[in-house]
């Protein structure tokens, strides 16, 4: 049994806003990127991981629908960039990989669970955090451990209520 070891944000507080390292922008600025729009940060344990494989192709199928409703989504895990950029060819992933190798964002963000022993390092959970234009976050979705997923049907719906539409 895993346990959250960070508390987050939730619903209706403020981002945090960090910089960090992305395959595709080189550097990101979370407070910069919304500026252009909402934005869907997907955390995620790990690249090449069985779960992170299946996952990564069903996220791949929502990217037009995410695009329509004018939500960018950026991915995160503790990977390097030189492992992210094999993992986005292998998945042939159009969403930016943001590179959390020291987890700062995912315990910013209340996304590690475990460890299950003192001498192992947390994991990153599965998680979805929108964050809106005035750095608001409008919906979060945190896994119970970190194989669990959320249906993208469900996760489209719960971006459009969100964002205020049906």
């Amino acid at each position: 049994m895993t346990s959250n070891v960070t508390a987050g944000p939730d619903t209706g507080d403020k981002a945090p806003d960090f910089v960090i390292r992305g395959a595709i922008c080189g550097t990101f600025t979370l407070s910069s990127q919304v500026r252009s729009g909402s934005v869907l940060l997907y955390f995620y344990p790990t690249d090449y991981g069985l779960m992170c494989t299946y996952y990564a192709e069903r996220l791949n199928e929502i990217k037009g629908r995410l695009d329509k409703e004018g939500v960018r989504m950026f991915q995160i895990s503790p990977n390097t960039l030189e492992e992210h950029i094999g993992w986005m060819a292998r998945t042939a992933s159009e969403y930016d990989h943001l590179c959390d190798t020291d987890q700062k964002v995912s315990t910013m963000y209340g996304m590690l669970v475990g460890p299950p022993h003192p001498e192992i390092l947390p994991v990153t959970n599965r998680g979805f955090v929108l964050i809106d234009r005035k750095m608001m976050i409008r919906y979060i979705w945190r896994a119970s451990i970190p194989a669990d997923i959320v249906d993208t049907g469900v996760l489209i719906a719960a971006v459009r209520t969100a964002r205020g539409r049906k």
